[in-house]
């Protein structure tokens, strides 16, 4: 069988976590170079961008527009460090979806494996697409006053649009192209960072969603042998019926233990993203609200805005799914037709249905739950804080 993360599942986000330096699979000198190399071009744009928050201390607009560039930044490096500490589960992640695609036989568990790995490329590649048009859009808007000026030329030049406020202590003017070529070069890795880590966390959620589909086929089916239906009449019966459920707890108790690695490993980095998230969303609409007389700047933060706002949406909505793909575990235990079973075999699928019944959920520091409910107690916040920071300036 060829490596499965070669396969189109995985191959995107594969590739892209291998460019910053965090496919584990790497050489450690490889893996070292690169990530020294990535955490060294965010950090030459991140400096002067704090340099210049220190140095207009007496403009809040300043100030808050390099809030958010920072935060961004911290959004990236909150799941860059995450990564490097948690690499050992990280590991036993990918190994586990390794394993799982090398030990399906039937070919009915294979199809389900592969629809919902399909969907989790898909989805993968929508989040993608959206979050990097926002940002193509942001790289527009310096160009808009070149184009102004050439289509509705002023008496005097427009002044040029930086991508973000920073201090280099050089002539900005002067090192104009320098200075967007550099913001250009970093935004784009710190961006396709996010979005490479974001994937890998859509890969694990739809893996388990897959597990858990194939185990309520597994559980539908457990009354049949074919298509013929069992009665449970003879010692054979029962032995049949007994294996069936023990390799549907097997299941289950594997899917729910790569589920809790998952959890575990990205449980901090997750209500560091989703606070991180929430402000910056805050201060998206604020700056956006700043800049209302200058559409360009309004349009480029709105953009990335919309691609926050996603960002935590697509985030809460695979943890969603994963809850209800488990509730419908319970629900296939009843479309059995256990009350066929003898009392022996109802007494060993006890144990499936109680932790059906214990929600199996991604949590943000155990203070968030990744739900769409969760979503909309986010996006209540948001606007109570975004209101009221616009009622202080």
């Amino acid at each position: 069988m060829e490596n499965i993360f070669d396969s189109s599942y995985y191959w995107i986000t594969k590739r892209g976590l291998q460019c910053i330096g965090q496919w584990p699979f790497r050489s450690s000198k490889e893996k070292r170079i690169l990530r020294c190399l990535t955490f060294f071009t965010i950090t030459s744009f991140l400096t002067p961008t704090i340099t210049k928050c220190m140095t207009s201390l007496d403009d809040t607009d300043v100030i808050i527009e390099s809030i958010f560039i920072i935060g961004l930044i911290g959004l990236c490096f909150t799941n860059f460090f995450n990564w490097i500490m948690m690499e050992d589960n990280m590991i036993r992640l990918l190994l586990t979806i390794e394993r799982d695609w090398k030990n399906l036989r039937d070919q009915r568990d294979i199809e389900l494996l592969q629809q919902h790995s399909e969907r989790g490329r898909k989805l993968s590649v929508v989040f993608a697409t959206f979050v990097l048009v926002g940002l193509l859009l942001c790289f527009c808007t310096p160009a808009i006053p070149k184009i102004l000026d050439f289509f509705h030329p002023l008496n005097e030049t427009r002044p040029r649009i930086f991508l973000s406020p920073t201090e280099y202590f050089i002539d900005q003017e002067k090192y104009y192209i320098y200075i967007l070529f550099h913001a250009y070069i970093s935004a784009s890795i710190y961006t396709s960072s996010i979005v490479f880590f974001e994937n890998f966390f859509g890969i694990c959620v739809n893996h388990a969603c897959g597990k858990f589909e194939i185990l309520k086929a597994h559980l539908e089916s457990l009354h049949l042998d074919g298509t013929i239906l069992i009665e449970e009449t003879s010692l054979a019966d029962f032995y049949f019926i007994k294996n069936r459920i023990k390799i549907c707890s097997d299941l289950q108790t594997q899917t729910l233990q790569f589920v809790d690695c998952l959890e575990s490993s990205c449980c901090g980095a997750l209500l560091l993203t989703v606070g991180i998230n929430i402000g910056l969303i805050v201060v998206a609409g604020t700056v956006a609200m700043i800049k209302n007389s200058e559409p360009s700047e309004s349009l480029r933060t709105g953009c990335i805005g919309v691609d926050l706002i996603f960002h935590l949406f697509y985030s809460s909505w695979l943890g969603h799914v994963l809850v209800v793909q488990n509730e419908r575990v319970l629900d296939a235990v009843y479309q059995s037709e256990w009350y066929r079973f003898s009392n022996r075999s109802q007494l060993m699928l006890l144990p499936i249905m109680m932790r059906s019944l214990k929600p199996c959920q991604l949590t943000a520091g155990k203070l968030y739950i990744m739900s769409m409910q969760g979503f909309g107690a986010a996006m209540r916040t948001v606007i109570s804080f975004f209101t009221l920071l616009n009622s202080t300036r």
